[in-house]
């Protein structure tokens, strides 16, 4: 029997909406309220996640899950888990969206991603939480809303949220790149021969560019030479914190970006080395 996925997906939305007490005929409209947006999207990019790496892996060596959300009070949620079929070793995947006009050319090029707490810690979490982390409560208070590299093993983003702007006359998030963005969304396709002034085209292209780091690799440290920005950070060249915007900086010849980060394609020579070395 085939079944008819049109049908099973308004099923899900009209079942959804009976049971959240939704009126149907809004649906649109509260989907397209500017507070409702940002939760949707930076949600929705977790299953374009899902979807790219159950492209990119093997399914014969990895297992890719969207895990549901942890009930667990004192526990952080894991947006994606990889599984390493072999050894069951499991990564974890942040999924976060780049910073919107995160996109800067003043040095070099570079695009930032928004990669921050959804909610601070209120002090009872940090009270329990702190502990877990080998933190003392001030500090863990003091970055409140920044994660640690033990929160998650790897972080994905798509670059696409860079050149959104708000419209002031209507609150939306809308597609505004500018001319520079523009050239600079052009040159990570060199080889590209179709038209590219259609905008539809530009932000697909956008939303394809992927990039991946090792938690690790972004937090404050003494190698990589960034400055904690929190006035009450009593170590601001090594608090082993992500800052709440890390930076993916490009090589300008290239168009490839500079480490920590990656391609998104590298991901199964980055998983396979951090098996290897867990």
């Amino acid at each position: 029997m085939t079944i008819n996925k049109a049908n099973l997906w308004s099923d899900k939305v009209q079942s959804f909406s009976q049971k959240y007490n939704i009126p149907i005929e809004y649906l649109a409209e509260i989907l397209l309220d500017p507070k409702v947006i940002p939760m949707i999207r930076g949600k929705a990019f977790e299953y374009s996640v899902l979807i790219i790496l159950s492209n990119i892996l093997n399914k014969k060596e990895w297992q890719v899950n969207k895990v549901p959300m942890n009930a667990q009070y004192e526990l952080h949620d894991e947006d994606i888990t990889v599984t390493h079929i072999a050894s069951s070793a499991r990564i974890r995947i942040e999924c976060k969206l780049a910073k919107k006009q995160g996109y800067s050319s003043r040095d070099g090029k570079s695009i930032k991603v928004k990669c921050m707490r959804s909610r601070t810690l209120g002090d009872e979490k940090i009270k329990n939480l702190a502990p877990r982390l080998g933190l003392s409560e001030a500090v863990l208070k003091t970055h409140n809303d920044q994660y640690v590299d033990s929160n998650f093993d790897f972080v994905v983003t798509s670059i696409g949220n860079a050149f959104y702007r708000t419209d002031k006359s209507t609150g939306l998030y809308e597609w505004k790149p500018t001319e520079n963005e523009l050239k600079f969304l052009k040159a990570l396709y060199p080889s590209l021969s179709e038209d590219f002034n259609n905008p539809d085209f530009q932000r697909d292209l956008a939303f394809r560019k992927i990039y991946i780091a090792k938690s690790k690799d972004l937090t404050i440290n003494s190698t990589n030479g960034i400055t904690c920005t929190r006035k009450k950070c009593t170590n601001k060249t090594d608090c082993n914190f992500i800052p709440n915007y890390p930076i993916i900086k490009f090589n300008p010849e290239t168009y490839k970006p500079f480490q920590p980060w990656y391609e998104i394609e590298d991901c199964p020579n980055l998983f396979s080395s951090f098996i290897v070395k867990s």
